[in-house]
């Protein structure tokens, strides 16, 4: 079954990576080295704050999430 997850900022999308990411059963240094970042830019991430528009879809695709607008 499909699941929609409405994010309306930065911090609930940050939420939903880390989420995401949990149930992959991945480390935040495990998703970073598979998108080619750093630990601390994965942490940003799930934080809400700054990171490359690229960086954040990929991890949504590493964590087999797709994004719809």
């Amino acid at each position: 079954m499909n699941h929609a997850a409405l994010v309306y900022d930065t911090v609930e999308f940050g939420e939903q990576i880390r989420r995401a990411r949990l149930e992959k059963g991945l480390q935040q240094d495990e998703l970073a080295d598979r998108l080619g970042v750093t630990r601390m830019t994965v942490s940003r991430l799930e934080r809400g704050q700054s990171v490359s528009v690229d960086t954040a879809l990929r991890a949504l695709s590493e964590c087999g999430y797709a994004i719809a607008v």
